[in-house]
């Protein structure tokens, strides 16, 4: 295994540096499935959808869920926010959460900095109050591109998002401008 070096931008994200070479070799990788932290909770819901201000019964009420084809309250797709994208830090004693460096940032290449371009989502099935998440992601592409902000390429990831019963809830396509910061 070769080792490499890296590189931390100033919002503390670590990226592997490489060869564009060595990274076409990553296309097709997919990441075991790791655990959330947090099951999916009703506060998490509610605090997300306050944020967004959005008036769906099916985030507020569990009375009116249970009328509807879904059988309960659901969480809204952008509940993934909470949780894929963020690290959760606990206290020392508890050992760290797994969590899940993204291939955007793991995947060997010259580019240190991140910019998003694409982003698509396809919903399956909703997650409820209390469902476990598990994400894994595969790298699907890795195409050389130039912008007036610099050389670099475009990285496309999906995730999968499935529930504990390992049903697969929602998938979501990624695409991002990796490129290296002028010095």
């Amino acid at each position: 295994m070769t080792e490499h070096k890296t590189e931390t931008d100033s919002s503390g994200l670590v990226y592997v540096i490489g060869t564009e070479e060595e990274a076409m070799g990553w296309i097709g990788r997919e990441s075991d499935p790791v655990e959330e932290a947090y099951p999916i909770e009703t506060r998490a819901i509610e605090h997300f959808v306050e944020g967004i201000e959005d008036p769906n019964p099916l985030y507020w009420s569990d009375e009116f869920g249970k009328q509807t084809r879904w059988g309960g309250r659901i969480a809204p797709w952008g509940v993934i926010v909470l949780c894929k994208e963020h690290q959760v830090w606990r206290p020392e004693w508890m050992g760290t959460h797994e969590g899940q460096i993204t291939f955007h940032c793991r995947t060997p290449l010259p580019g240190n900095r991140l910019l998003a371009t694409d982003y698509e989502i396809e919903c399956y099935k909703p997650f409820y109050p209390g469902d476990k998440m598990f994400i894994n992601e595969k790298l699907i592409n890795i195409a050389p591109k130039a912008f007036s902000i610099g050389k670099g390429h475009h990285i496309t990831v999906e995730n999968y998002f499935r529930n504990q019963r390992g049903e697969l809830c929602y998938k979501d396509s990624r695409t991002v401008f990796r490129y290296r910061q002028a010095d």
